[in-house]
């Protein structure tokens, strides 16, 4: 017989082997973060401010004042990612007039995304690819920050990154779009972020969409072995054909 004590004893083993073998929860936060000269205002994923009013890794938000007025601007995540990608998405209509016409403010303005707690991909190296897309009339400019920061608080820029374009501002009037990467070696959990930073003239309009992506390269083993299907299948049908020469 097992006298009590002893049944405590494994008990609490047991219950420290399980803590210690069960995987860490990360928790996660994805928000909108929207700056003018007039005011400033964070969205939460399914809090306020939030149109859809759901936690579901998507936020959809107007907004306006008297500088600016952003009007569906949506952003998303697939946060925690996958074993192939991670994706932090916005798309964008910003406009420097209200829905009367009447012309506001404009000036500085920035609007950012940010969603932490990726765990995936974890293979390095690993490459964060920042692709920007728009087109607009008026007067203005537009430039872009996507970075990757391990452990790192919502609108965190402090990490590897890509800046768009790479010297300068877009010109918003008319099209305008460019791309960029940099391969890393990351740890998780780690945290994405853009920053769109405008500068619009009254009576302007921009919109576009930003998507910032992690990748990683496929395993090697897995590359070779699919460069070997057409050699072995070569082989196969030699093999198969002096059989059948033979018989």
């Amino acid at each position: 017989m097992i006298r009590f004590p002893k049944v405590l004893l494994l008990v609490a083993v047991l219950s420290g082997a399980f803590i210690l073998g069960t995987p860490t929860t990360v928790k996660a936060s994805f928000a909108v973060r929207i700056t003018t000269t007039a005011s400033t205002a964070t969205i939460n994923d399914g809090g306020a401010g939030d149109l859809d009013g759901l936690a579901n890794n998507s936020i959809t938000v107007n907004y306006s004042d008297s500088a600016y007025s952003m009007v569906g601007t949506i952003s998303f995540t697939n946060a925690p990612g996958t074993p192939n990608k991670a994706i932090l998405d916005v798309s964008y209509n910003v406009k420097t007039f209200d829905n009367n016409g009447n012309n506001t403010t404009g000036g500085a303005a920035t609007l950012e995304a940010s969603a932490t707690g990726f765990t995936q991909p974890n293979a390095n190296p690993e490459t964060l690819s920042f692709l920007l897309n728009g087109n607009g009339s008026g007067t203005g400019t537009l430039s872009a920050q996507g970075a990757v920061v391990t452990n790192g608080a919502l609108f965190s820029l402090a990490g590897p990154s890509v800046t768009l374009p790479s010297s300068g501002s877009f010109n918003t009037n008319g099209g305008y779009g460019g791309s960029g990467s940099v391969s890393y070696n990351g740890a998780t959990p780690f945290t994405l972020s853009e920053k769109l930073s405008f500068d619009l003239a009254p009576g302007s309009n921009t919109s576009g969409d930003g998507q910032l992506t992690i990748t990683t390269p496929a395993p090697a083993a897995w590359l070779l072995a699919v460069s070997g299907l057409p050699f072995c299948a070569l082989a196969s049908w030699l093999r198969r054909r002096r059989l059948s020469t033979a018989a």
